[in-house]
């Protein structure tokens, strides 16, 4: 008896799907279809599942114009050369120190921090003034980052903000409907990002420190701060200090930090350029409590988005313009001192596999000195054509 030749083409579905989710690099999965029409098949179905699990939107280039400090110009990277105009309803010159769930976050000489929403007609939502003693002349960089639970029109009575603040990058928070904000242990410091993860907030800092903190429970005005938890100890020695840190949820729901390190030019402080970035996959320890990390080249094809904003990946699958494995930046480097800044040419993306730094826009001399560019996520009812 001759043995039976295997009928490729009509493979099961299911194992199909297996095999699909286990490939990584988007051009596989793209000769997967090409096989036959029922493996086109397949391969579709599995697109359709993958978009529809998909938490984020693959974020816009918030850029300045030359036609008014209001106007500013959203660039898509799906559809190349694309703009759009958008005009806020008020002049911000300056910079964004935020960007979270299609909401900017801008601070002013007061420290207060107003949300505005580009994609919503511009409505705003004024925070209370966040301590800053003493308050410098360079208030746009007293808060480094502003960062939302959720979206305040669709959790208008749930909604938390963290933000980094200060010459010492301090925490704080604020629960929507509170009158004050909510001021975490002055000792721990120099802290650069800060997610929401599991009902939890977590923050990384430059020591690559990371702590977590309770923003759930019924706090009323009176509360000093929740109790924090330290996940990862700091760096003791200074040489082990790195530039910037961030956190990130993959597509799949892993925990990932994420380490910049960057090059400064001698003839000015501000001169910088990112040089590398290196990637951790991050594990909690069931008996010590502790957060273990493991030095990884790839996300499962992820493209990740960092910066003022808040950090996030979208799968490669939703992202089939984009470079998979890569970190595509802007530029957030900033001295203790006032900030100088000579223009936002600090952007590009980072292969994670060949450890490479390539462009995808490309810096215009005009805009030295005007705001710098952030990433803004649109909403999933925006269409950009």
């Amino acid at each position: 008896m001759t043995d039976a030749e295997a009928d490729w083409k009509n493979l099961p579905t299911l194992p199909l799907l297996l095999i699909l989710d286990k490939l990584d690099v988007p051009s596989n999965p793209v000769r997967f279809g090409a096989v036959c029409k029922h493996w086109y098949f397949v391969f579709s179905n599995f697109l359709d599942l993958k978009r529809r699990s998909s938490p984020n939107m693959v974020p816009m280039l918030l850029i300045p114009t030359r036609m008014s400090n209001r106007v500013r110009q959203l660039c898509s990277l799906q559809i190349k050369t694309k703009f759009y105009n958008i005009e806020l309803p008020e002049s911000h010159s300056k910079r964004f120190c935020g960007s979270s769930h299609g909401w900017l976050a801008a601070v002013d000489k007061n420290m207060v921090i107003t949300l505005l929403n580009p994609f919503k007609n511009g409505i705003t939502i004024d925070l209370p003034e966040i301590a800053v003693n003493p308050k410098s002349a360079s208030h746009q960089y007293d808060v480094h980052k502003v960062i939302l639970s959720a979206d305040p029109l669709s959790h208008s009575d749930s909604y938390v903000v963290v933000v980094i603040y200060g010459l010492r990058c301090r925490l704080a928070f604020y629960k929507s409907e509170r009158k004050s904000w909510i001021y975490l242990d002055k000792g721990l410091t120099a802290f650069t990002d800060v997610i929401f993860y599991k009902n939890l907030a977590y923050a990384i800092g430059t020591r690559s420190l990371i702590v977590s903190f309770d923003v759930n429970d019924g706090f009323d005005d009176n509360l000093e701060s929740p109790k924090v938890k330290i996940l990862m100890p700091a760096c003791r020695k200074v040489e082990d200090n790195i530039d910037s840190a961030y956190l990130v949820e993959s597509s799949t729901g892993d925990l990932f930090s994420i380490k910049k390190e960057i090059d400064v030019e001698d003839y000015h402080p501000c001169a910088h350029f990112t040089k590398n970035f290196k990637v951790f996959k991050l594990v909690l320890d069931d008996q010590s409590g502790r957060l273990l990390e493991k030095e990884v080249k790839n996300m499962n094809g992820d493209v990740v988005f960092v910066g003022d904003n808040h950090t996030l990946a979208v799968s490669a699958l939703d992202f089939p313009e984009g470079q998979p494995n890569s970190i595509y930046f802007t530029d957030d480097y900033y001295i203790a001192t006032e900030y100088w800044p000579l223009g936002p040419r600090d952007i590009g993306f980072f292969n994670m596999k060949d450890g490479k730094v390539g462009k995808y826009y490309r810096f215009k001399p005009w805009h030295k000195y005007l705001p710098p560019y952030i990433w803004v996520q649109p909403p999933t009812e925006f269409v950009l054509r």
